[in-house]
């Protein structure tokens, strides 16, 4: 099982491989209840470091893709002049 400090070691793609292995072990119902609570905490933990990547990464391409006077949302700015 990974330990939050190997999560963090841990880039996306390997993340997301550890959470396949873990619902991989999860549906066998030969896993004992309390690894398979473990591996459940373990899981949910990589999941939310996941989502906070995927929000930046997401923010990063809105960033990118704007054009020039156009906020992410689509909303035109103009400079502050004050």
């Amino acid at each position: 099982m990974a330990k939050k400090d190997e999560n963090q070691t841990m880039d996306f793609e390997q993340k997301l491989a550890r959470m396949e292995e873990i619902s991989r072990i999860l549906s066998d119902p030969a896993t004992d209840l309390q690894k398979a609570v473990s591996l459940y905490e373990d899981g949910m933990k990589l999941a939310n470091e996941v989502d906070t990547e995927l929000s930046k990464i997401e923010r990063r391409i809105e960033i990118v893709t704007s054009r020039p006077g156009e906020s992410a949302e689509g909303v035109i700015t103009e400079p502050y002049e004050g």
